[in-house]
């Protein structure tokens, strides 16, 4: 499959880009990059093709697939003119900046494109160790689930447009997506309310920065779910995050951590307390996988709608904290 690049500017594009280069099932025949420094960094050494824009991409590589590592406020019009010409995605996270943006994508993409994130922490080891003992039944039904998406930041050195909240998403979409997208993943349930409140204890000084959120969801199946994201890691840290997700159920719980450091506590009525092998990282086959599955007309590894619906629930979450907590019903949309 013909592979194009939109964008080396943000996020994990790096690994993004490095997946497919791993695709035997794949080319990349084409990058839009505007920055020389940044196209030298990523594409120069491989001699991907480089084109002044993705109109151009799209009419002379002819891309069935690209890829995304745009600012948050580029993402829509990307999403509209791939879907219009019938070109699947694989975007990093955040979807998009606003609900808005959602709709419109949402109406762009419905039925036409396979759109497709790179959520690493499904492919990562503790995260599938988890479900695996999730399927294997040993926690029986779930009824609590708990994720903290802490990540590191210094105002010296982030981004300016993190500080502005017309390209910027938000700090609960741009962290707590991964633990969302987590929570759907184990429990097979769908959001259907969501409170949420935040605060702002560092990035005091002007242009402010909301650097703590916290949100409960009301899930389908009954269960609850309590994600956090915050700007408050320590810059001692031995990594970009200490992330922590705890699981309870009816028969035995599971807390995890990852990143900082791997490890999983699995205690259930089946095994007693026991720390799994953790299985290897599956993220350098994600490209590939997900052109295997759309040549075989089946769902990739992370659903359109699973986009979707991720991104809708932290959406409203972030607008529930706007509004000081009020109670948000996630709706039903069809795709």
């Amino acid at each position: 499959m013909r592979i194009g690049i939109m964008g080396v500017h943000y996020g994990h594009i790096g690994g993004m880009l490095q997946s497919a280069q791993n695709a035997k099932n794949g080319k990349i025949v084409g990058i839009v990059e505007p920055d020389d420094a940044l196209y030298e960094r990523y594409a120069a050494a491989t001699y991907i093709t480089r084109f002044r824009s993705l109109e151009e991409m799209l009419t002379q590589a002819q891309p069935e697939l690209v890829l995304e590592g745009l600012v948050h406020d580029e993402k829509t019009v990307l999403v509209e003119t791939c879907a219009a010409a019938g070109v699947h995605l694989l975007l990093d996270k955040p979807l998009c900046r606003t609900l808005a943006d959602w709709e419109r994508m949402r109406a762009a993409v419905a039925n036409k494109i396979e759109l497709s994130m790179w959520f690493t922490s499904r492919s990562y080891p503790p995260f599938i160790a988890l479900r695996r003992a999730v399927i294997d039944g040993e926690l029986g039904e779930i009824a609590s689930l708990i994720s903290t998406h802490p990540h590191k930041m210094r105002r010296d050195s982030a981004p300016a447009w993190y500080f502005d909240d017309q390209v910027y998403t938000g700090l609960f979409h741009d962290l707590a997506c991964h633990g969302l997208d987590q929570v759907r993943w184990l429990t097979g349930a769908e959001c259907t309310g969501v409170h949420a409140l935040a605060s702002c204890k560092r990035f005091t000084d002007k242009p402010r920065l909301i650097d703590h959120i916290q949100a409960s969801f009301q899930l389908s199946d009954g269960a609850l779910a309590t994600l956090t994201a915050d700007w408050l890691t320590p810059q001692q840290s031995p990594s970009f995050g200490d992330t922590r997700f705890i699981l309870m159920g009816t028969e035995g719980s599971a807390h995890l951590r990852a990143y900082a450091e791997d490890r999983l506590l699995i205690v259930c009525n089946k095994k007693g307390a026991y720390e799994p092998e953790l299985p290897p990282d599956t993220g350098g086959a994600f490209v590939a996988n997900m052109i295997d599955a759309i040549e075989r007309g089946e769902d990739p590894f992370i659903p359109t709608r699973d986009v979707f619906a991720t991104a809708q629930a932290c959406l409203l979450a972030q607008e529930s904290a706007r509004g000081g907590g009020e109670f948000i019903k996630v709706a039903p949309f069809a795709l």
